[in-house]
């Protein structure tokens, strides 16, 4: 279950993710995305997991130059995987 707190930051947005980030939860973020200003950060400082669709959606989401912060270390590790993956192709 993801859990999504909105936070302001001065002139940014930032998406607190709380809980597991599953495919299930991709179209969810997506529309909570859709709704803030242009300047937004994702904060997954407390996500405890992840899927494959949510790394492949984090990683699109740093391609848009939404930041990340606080990224635990598999996932970051995870999206350079990805990323990695995607460039050979």
């Amino acid at each position: 279950m993801l859990r999504i707190e909105r936070e302001t930051d001065g002139p940014q947005t930032v998406l607190r993710l709380i809980g597991r980030i599953r495919a299930e939860s991709v179209d969810q973020l997506r529309q909570e995305l859709e709704n803030c200003t242009p300047a937004v950060a994702l904060d997954l400082a407390e996500v405890n997991l992840v899927d494959v669709v949510a790394v492949r959606f984090l990683r699109d989401c740093q391609d848009l130059a939404i930041e990340l912060r606080n990224v635990p270390a598999y996932i970051a590790e995870w999206i350079r995987h990805e990323r990695a993956e995607n460039d050979h192709c």
